[in-house]
C-alpha cells in the first residue's frame, strides 16, 4: 500500500511556481521587445517600397505626358492673357484672382489612369476660376476635390483632408472639403512668385552674402522640356515627398500649387526647418495663419504671414533619415537629410551647370 502511494504521488503533475511563471513571463517579453522593432521596420520597409512605386508611376506618367506634349506639364494654369471673365486682363501670382490656378496634378489625371476623373474636372473653369464672389471652381469641381487617389498617397504618412478654416472668409468656404496627397513638384529655390526678393522680405546666400537668384526648376509658371534640362534629366529633381498638414493647413492639398500643397520649394533642406536665406522663419512659411496649423512634433513647423508669392515650404517625409525623390528621367532616390544645401539646391535646378555627385545624396 505504501508504495502504491509513493507511485500515485510520482505521477502527479508538478505545477510551475510562481518565480518560474515570472521567468517565463519575462523571456516572453524580452522576445516581444526584440521582435518588435523588427516588425515595424518590416512594415516602414514595404510602406517605403509603396511610395517608391507611386513616385515611379507618376515619373512615367509625366514622360507619357512629354511624348504627347513635348514638354512636361506647367505647374499652373493661370490664364494669363486669356481672361476667362469680363474686365480680367491677366493673372497675378497669388490664389483667387479671378483666374484658374489649375495646378500641373490636374494635367497629369488621363495619364494615372484617371481618365474617368479628367473627363469630369472641368479645365475652363479651372481649380478656382472666376470669382462668383467665391471661387467658382470649387463648385463645379467639387466631387473631383473630393476623389482620393491610392497613386498620390504615401503609406507611411497620416490620413487627411483639407477643409478651409472658418475663420477664412466667415466660414464660406468651410463647406468644401479636398484629398490630400504626399508629391509635390519642384518649384524652385526662392518662393512661390518665382521671381526676384521684395524688399520687405530680404534673403541672403550664405556663400556670396548677396540676395539670391531664381534658378529654374522643373516645374513653375512655365513649360519645359526635356531638352532644357542641361544639367540632365538624372541630376535633376522634378518631385519629392510633402507631409499632409492638419485639417486646416493647406500641406498636402495637392488641387492647388501652393506651396507645401502640390509644390516644395529647395531653400529648405528635406525634413528641415531652418531656411537656407536666413530669413529667421523656422518651417514652412505660408500665405496666411489660418491656413497654417504649426506642428513641429509632427515634422511640420510653419509660419503664416507671407502671402501667396512670398510664400514657400520644403520637402518632407515620414521615413527615417530623408525623403524619396522623383528625378525627371523617371527614377527614384532616396535623398538623405544631410545633404548639403548646395548639393540641394543643385539637384532642383535644371541648368544650373552644378557637378553632383552621385555619392553626395
Amino acid at each position: 500500500m505504501t508504495k502504491f502511494l509513493m507511485t500515485m504521488r510520482n505521477r502527479r503533475t508538478r505545477a510551475f511556481t510562481l518565480i518560474e511563471l515570472l521567468v517565463v513571463i519575462a523571456i516572453i517579453a524580452v522576445l516581444i521587445a526584440l521582435l518588435l522593432p523588427a516588425v515595424q521596420a518590416a512594415r516602414e520597409a514595404a510602406r517605403r517600397a509603396q511610395c517608391v512605386n507611386n513616385m515611379k508611376q507618376l515619373g512615367l506618367a509625366m514622360h507619357n505626358y512629354h511624348s504627347a506634349e513635348n514638354a512636361f506639364p506647367t505647374g499652373n494654369i493661370r490664364g494669363v492673357d486669356q481672361p476667362i471673365m469680363p474686365g480680367v486682363d491677366a493673372c497675378g501670382t497669388n490664389i483667387f484672382s479671378d483666374c484658374q490656378n489649375t495646378p500641373w496634378f490636374c494635367l497629369m489625371l488621363p495619364y494615372i489612369e484617371q481618365g474617368a476623373l479628367a473627363n469630369s474636372f472641368n479645365y475652363m473653369i479651372g481649380s478656382e476660376g472666376p470669382l462668383n464672389p467665391f471661387p467658382l471652381g470649387f463648385y463645379v469641381n467639387s466631387t473631383v476635390f473630393q476623389t482620393k487617389m491610392n497613386t498620390f498617397q504615401c503609406p507611411s504618412d497620416r490620413e487627411m483632408l483639407f477643409q478651409i478654416s472658418p475663420d477664412y472668409l466667415g466660414g464660406a468656404l468651410s463647406i468644401f472639403t479636398f484629398t490630400k496627397g504626399n508629391y509635390g513638384v519642384s518649384w524652385g529655390n526662392l518662393w512661390w512668385g518665382q521671381d526676384t526678393q521684395a524688399a520687405a522680405a530680404p534673403m541672403v546666400d550664405p556663400v556670396t552674402g548677396a540676395p539670391p537668384r531664381f534658378m529654374r526648376s522643373a516645374f513653375g509658371f512655365y513649360t519645359v522640356g526635356l531638352n532644357a534640362f542641361t544639367d540632365g534629366s538624372s541630376n535633376t529633381v522634378a518631385a519629392a515627398e510633402v507631409l499632409k498638414g492638419a485639417q486646416a493647413d493647406v500641406r498636402g492639398m495637392m488641387w492647388s500649387t501652393i506651396p507645401g500643397g502640390a509644390s516644395f520649394m529647395s531653400r529648405l533642406a528635406p525634413n528641415n526647418p531652418i531656411d537656407y536665406y536666413r530669413t529667421g522663419v523656422v518651417g514652412d512659411s505660408l500665405n496666411q495663419p489660418m491656413f497654417c496649423v504649426n506642428e513641429p512634433v509632427q515634422g511640420l513647423p510653419c509660419e503664416g504671414n507671407a502671402g501667396d508669392k512670398g510664400a514657400y515650404g520644403g520637402a518632407r517625409s515620414r521615413h527615417s533619415g530623408g525623403i524619396n525623390a522623383l528625378m525627371a528621367d523617371g527614377s527614384v532616390r532616396f535623398v538623405k537629410n544631410t545633404v548639403s544645401m548646395p548639393t540641394w539646391l543643385g539637384l532642383n535646378t535644371i541648368a544650373g551647370g552644378e557637378v553632383i555627385s552621385a555619392d553626395s545624396y
